[in-house]
């Protein structure tokens, strides 16, 4: 019997020595969780993804959203962001385009080629940012501007929306 209260106190010793050792490893464990949670937390949040692709559009200066005006309407135009507004090459070249204004008509989608100009589409393929419509009719339209490359498929950028009224 000796021998065995020997063989048990031994083991217990053991046990003890054990289980010490594994709360102090994760006493340590934790503290080194708490301390890298807190240098997270005392961390700058990191920075915004830079935006992707330039940042580009088209803004239609005048008229004004629910202008009233006469039967000829000049429409000014001023870009947004890095495109540069050059005469139409014929050629699609990032960062360089030309207006296109459609008149109370269906607007281009980005990506496609933009139509032959029409009474209803214009391509102001000069480099220019006026262009006049002549004699409307009275009552409400809508002007869309959009950019079109030199080949004259529509740029992914903002395109501006405004209406108006022709007097009688």
């Amino acid at each position: 019997m000796q021998r065995s209260t020997t063989t048990t106190a031994s083991s217990l010793t053991l046990l003890a020595v054990g289980v010490l050792t594994l709360a102090a490893c994760e006493s340590k464990s934790s503290n080194t969780d708490s301390s890298a949670a807190a240098a997270a937390a005392a961390a700058p949040p990191a920075a915004a993804p830079a935006p992707t692709g330039p940042s580009v559009g088209v803004n239609i200066v005048s008229p004004k959203e629910g202008d009233s005006t006469g039967a000829d309407v000049t429409v000014v135009l001023s870009k947004e962001g890095t495109v540069n507004i050059e005469k139409a090459s014929g050629t699609k070249a990032e960062g360089v385009g030309h207006y296109h204004l459609f008149l109370d008509t269906v607007v281009t989608a980005e990506g496609q080629v933009i139509p032959p100009t029409t009474k209803n589409m214009v391509h102001i393929g000069t480099g220019d940012s006026t262009y006049t419509f002549k004699g409307l009719k009275p009552g409400p339209h809508e002007i869309v501007a959009v950019i079109g490359y030199g080949d004259h498929s529509a740029m992914s950028s903002k395109r501006d929306t405004v209406r108006f009224v022709v007097k009688r």
